[in-house]
């Protein structure tokens, strides 16, 4: 496993990297310490996830977030941050984040991230979803069969009641892909993608996306995702879908 940690604090990333080694002895282990730095080693590693810190020195990470999911949407991105507002925590999740650690949080907080994430899932702090769900009015969802933060067991299209080309969108929609890129990706017209996006938050009972992600963050759901992505592969679907945007 490869991972990318984008913090300004030589002593945070010092402490992430050991208990990273701890938690998986052969993963390896890339630094950046400004937003630049980070944006353009994420732009030519072949990746499994990103760290992301908000405060960097050179911009916020909400900038950082952005063009990280623009550049590379396939990239999973865990943001790490001492900002604890649900605010925060939310525009996140509307960036297109797939996580969200506080600093403050115990280790085991931090296994069930990358758990969740190397699995397709998403996560979020307990302490925000329910202010989350109602800041966004999320609805009760649509009976799915849900596993805990602890487990690591694979949702599949029968278990979500979705048919599997509706499955496949939700996991790269879980991602973070916009609808142009999953189309791509799924070899689809756009408007069918976008057929499909309503369809998943009909069934889950959402308005829109960053609903979506609340509930499936609530639920523990697992898409089982691929965990690696290639910068070549990312440039490549990018490119292709400002083609057909234009």
């Amino acid at each position: 496993m490869r991972v990318l940690i984008v913090d300004d604090h030589a002593l945070f990333r010092a402490g992430l990297a050991l208990l990273l080694k701890e938690l998986y002895p052969d993963i390896e282990l890339l630094q950046a310490s400004t937003r630049m730095e980070g944006v353009q080693r994420a732009q030519q590693e072949k990746l499994n996830m990103v760290f992301l810190d908000l405060d960097l020195p050179d911009g916020h990470g909400f900038g950082a977030l952005t063009e990280l999911k623009e550049s590379r949407p396939s990239l999973p991105v865990i943001v790490t941050s001492a900002d604890e507002r649900v605010e925060t925590i939310g525009h996140c999740v509307e960036l297109r984040a797939m996580g969200y650690v506080p600093k403050s949080a115990p280790p085991e907080a931090l296994h069930a991230a990358i758990s969740a994430v190397l699995a397709g899932g998403v996560f979020l702090p307990a302490s925000s979803i329910d202010h989350l769900r109602r800041e966004n009015a999320v609805l009760p969802q649509q009976p799915t069969e849900t596993v805990s933060s602890g487990e690591t067991k694979i949702s599949t299209a029968k278990d979500l009641r979705l048919a599997p080309r509706e499955f496949e969108c939700l996991t790269w929609l879980t991602r973070g892909l916009p609808s142009k890129a999953i189309a791509t990706r799924m070899g689809l017209e756009d408007i069918t993608v976008r057929k499909y996006v309503s369809n998943l938050l009909a069934h889950f009972n959402v308005r829109r996306r960053t609903e979506l992600i609340v509930a499936l963050a609530e639920s523990g759901v697992r898409l089982g995702m691929p965990p690696v992505t290639d910068p070549a592969c990312d440039r490549k679907q990018s490119s292709a879908a400002r083609i057909q945007a234009g």
